[in-house]
């Protein structure tokens, strides 16, 4: 109990997280400390966007969920009102896949399969949200919302057919990106290049009047479906042939040799054969020359009729096969083993299976008519980093497809559209959710007399998680006046590799649906490695989990651990050392805690500073104020927690509380330095407490709550830097005593004398200059160092001559 009267609790020896930080969580939730007050005048909203469900969280969730939390309690401490809501995205694949595959039931029993689906996507909430709250978390679960939610899907629909009456959907046959073994369409954010092993085919096609020409093609499996032969213009090997006509073997069909200035004389023979559709550039090729398109592939992955004797053959059975027969009739040249990138599907899935384009009907988003809006929509966000923005402009720029965001699928968000199976009219639900699978459209005819049919396909799971800033605030629910003071959101944290599909996405839907900006900022994460530089996996043995630390040193460690990575710019390797040293920091920041509040007996807050020390370290405090403040400020979260873990450690423990130690032992100017000691370490508690939440908290509650009078440090106001207690020339004096004291400790230890050890006399020789900062602190560094003669003179001879580099002074030092 101190002179004033309050009571502290008892403060353990040990910090012990696995004690603390369960005590605090429950605190924070019982006394609803993250509670959002929508009338505030002064909010701060983050979207945070769905992690999907999977129910194992890995590395990458950790550190965007501590990048949020810092955020939030930082802007609540400025005196915001914060809102961080937290949903889920549930719609997927992988939730399907898993639920056949460990329930055992079939999409077809479409209502037992989604009750499946919703169940297993529950436990897996429920894990996350635990992981959540582990890490202390601070999120507002009361605005937590789910996209499977009926009021979610709802609304989903309700913008789809608001971008239908607007002219941008339209249900049409052109080729889609189709993954044969998770039978779906994909969009082009879904699918990526993998480098694959493969066989360059050269292949000898007869030509119109004599000669052969040589190709060069991955897919020979694809000849059934060849259109034309290209060359480049400019090529001389092959310039004779332009014009006329090359038979393809096996199959008869005789096709035009092309000139196309796009072909790449340096790859494989300089000519190539046109397939449909063998690839993206395959269907450009077609469109320009106006070819015909013969359709080869079917949905299950499997030649169709038009492969003739080859017909219901897997794609690589028949590329086998068909290589055999050429080879039979001598038209095999060569084959050249090489490594080339292949179109898969990997967004979310791990299938990685090659993409096939195949025609066939779905539901389209027309984006590219949209692309300069989208653009301009970027440019008038804040990005941090500000070249993370060139990712979202080169993706959109390259966008030479509408977004197919129809799923052949059945958890998920219904498309709300009924068309006639005769013309293809579209008609538009009016009420919502709705499965129009299931209903029945009023009236059941067409005015051409087809019939009126609901879809059965579902929407793309980026339809759903593209809306949340709208969802957050309040637009679903036609609240205007909520709506209206937290949209745009203030910011949205993601990662990098999600730049081309939720940011995107979200600029886009937002902007069709309310015309402005989905977020005032953007701050873009990079990517954890594992600890031997290359992307985590299972298969390569070096996937670190979250709770490999959290069971062993606790949330704060993790937390803090993997701020030091950075992360800003670039990716980054997992590193232990930085495990290990957050614990040992906090380790550190406890026991300065203890030294503080086992001296603070008859501390009052009014005290004088009287001590040239205690100026010296209240300096420096307000100068971290004033950095650490501006760093989190643009979200430079490790340069912030290096300059407060710089601070503690080496300015207040390895120096300051070793020269106060003995005021507060000895009752020198000993109020001076409680008030001193109570600002340093408050004002650290604070500004380390968004970072390290659990042993502030710890440290607040014990401490100082009574005298502070705010329910949790999460709730008392960020330190305000005083540029009245920047003093140059009391830190010019505090760095004269430091390098002082350092050189005597140093002249100790090279003798072989214990730090301990008194010394009869001192004698500092320094330059002119130097004086009057070295005759303030004399005081200090006789305290500190057990000197009992100490004055400042010239220095003419003696065996113990310290140097003082620093500050080029000298020391003679008398210890007998």
């Amino acid at each position: 109990m101190t002179g004033s009267g309050a009571k502290f609790m008892e403060i353990q020896k040990r910090y012990d997280p696995k004690v603390s930080e369960k005590k605090w969580q429950e605190y924070w939730r019982e006394n609803k400390v993250y509670s959002f007050d929508e009338t505030a005048d002064k909010t701060f909203v983050i979207d945070t966007p769905p992690p999907f469900t999977s129910g194992a969280p890995h590395m990458g969730h950790v550190l965007w969920w501590t990048w949020n939390d810092i955020i939030a309690r930082f802007k609540t401490m400025r005196g915001f009102e914060v809102l961080l809501p937290q949903g889920w995205d549930c719609h997927g694949l992988p939730t399907e896949l898993k639920v056949e595959k460990d329930y055992k039931i079939r999409k077809n029993e479409k209502e037992k399969f989604i009750a499946a689906c919703k169940e297993w996507t529950g436990e897996c909430i429920t894990k996350m949200k635990d992981s959540m709250s582990a890490i202390g978390y601070s999120a507002d679960w009361d605005y937590e919302y789910r996209t499977d939610s009926p009021e979610y899907m709802a609304f989903v629909q309700k913008t789809l057919v608001n971008l239908f009456s607007k002219g941008l959907i339209e249900r049409a046959e052109h080729p889609v990106m189709w993954c044969t073994k998770c039978s779906t369409t994909l969009a082009k954010a879904e699918v990526g290049h993998v480098e694959k092993n493969g066989v360059l085919y050269h292949i000898k096609l007869d030509v119109e009047g004599g000669g052969k020409i040589t190709i060069a093609t991955t897919r020979p499996e694809m000849m059934a479906a060849c259109v034309a032969i290209f060359v480049n213009p400019g090529d001389e090997t092959h310039k004779e042939f332009v014009g006329k006509t090359a038979k393809i073997p096996i199959f008869g069909q005789e096709v035009k040799i092309i000139a196309n200035p796009d072909v790449d004389m340096a790859f494989g023979t300089g000519a190539v054969y046109l397939c449909t559709y063998g690839d993206e550039m395959d269907i450009k090729w077609q469109k320009r020359y106006g070819l015909p398109a013969i359709n080869l592939i079917s949905e299950n992955g499997k030649l169709n009729e038009n492969a003739n004797q080859f017909a219901g053959m897997k794609i690589a059975d028949a590329r086998i096969k068909i290589v055999e027969e050429l080879g039979m009739l001598g038209l095999v040249d060569r084959e050249e083993k090489f490594l080339h990138n292949v179109l898969c599907h990997t967004e979310r899935s791990a299938c990685l299976n090659p993409i096939e384009f195949i025609p066939m009907k779905q539901w389209t988003i027309k984006v590219k008519e949209n692309s300069r809006d989208v653009l301009e929509i970027s440019s008038s966000v804040n990005w941090f980093p500000e070249h993370m923005k060139i990712r979202l402009d080169n993706w959109v720029n390259s966008m030479d497809w509408d977004w197919v965001f129809s799923r052949q699928r059945v958890y998920g968000t219904p498309i709300p559209f009924w068309y006639c199976e005769k013309c293809g009219k579209i008609y538009p639900a009016d009420k919502f959710p709705v499965d129009t699978s299931l209903e029945r459209h009023n009236p059941e005819k067409c005015e051409c007399g087809g019939g009126i049919v609901g879809e059965k396909d579902v929407c793309d799971g980026w339809i759903d998680s593209s809306i949340t800033p709208l969802i957050i605030s309040g637009y679903w629910k036609d609240d205007s006046s909520m709506h209206k003071k937290l949209y745009p959101s203030d910011l949205r944290q993601q990662g990098h590799d999600i730049i081309r599909t939720w940011a995107y996405y979200t600029i886009l839907r937002c902007f069709l649906e309310t015309g402005k900006k989905p977020w005032k900022n953007i701050l873009v994460n990079s990517l954890i490695l594992g600890p031997d530089g290359r992307e985590m996996h299972k298969s390569l043995g070096n996937v670190v989990l979250p709770d490999d630390i959290l069971l062993k040193h606790g949330a704060d460690t993790l937390r803090t651990g993997l701020i030091m990575l950075g992360l800003y710019s670039g990716d980054a390797a997992f590193n232990w050392q930085n495990m290990e040293f957050a614990y040992k920091f906090s380790t550190k920041f406890w026991n300065i805690f203890r030294f503080f509040a086992s001296n603070a007996e008859g501390f009052e807050k009014a005290a004088a500073i009287t001590s040239p020390m205690d100026k010296w370290i209240l300096s420096r405090l307000n100068r971290k104020i004033e950095d650490v403040t501006k760093a989190i400020e643009n979200y430079q979260f490790a340069y912030a927690f290096e300059i407060l873990h710089d601070f503690v450690w080496h300015e207040l423990a390895d120096n300051y509380l070793e020269f106060v130690k003995y005021r507060l032992y000895n009752n020198i100017e000993k109020e001076s330095a409680q008030a001193t000691l109570h600002t340093v370490i408050l004002d650290c508690v604070k500004m380390l407490s968004p970072f390290m939440p659990h042993i502030t908290e710890e440290m607040y509650q014990a401490h100082f709550k009574e005298r502070e009078g705010t329910e949790s440090v999460h709730k008392t106001p960020w330190p305000e830097a005083d540029k009245k207690m920047v003093d140059e020339d009391a830190e010019k004096a505090g760095e004269a005593a430091r390098f002082i004291v350092s050189a005597i400790r140093k002249f100790k230890t090279s003798n072989s004398l214990p730090l301990n050890t008194e010394i009869k006399q001192l004698i500092i020789q320094c330059e002119d200059k130097d004086l009057g900062k070295v005759s303030k602190v004399l005081k200090d560094i006789g305290g500190v160092m057990g000197v009992k003669d100490m004055r400042l003179g010239t220095i003419l001879e003696g065996k113990n001559i310290v140097d003082v580099p620093e500050m080029d002074a000298k020391l003679l030092i008398i210890v007998q």
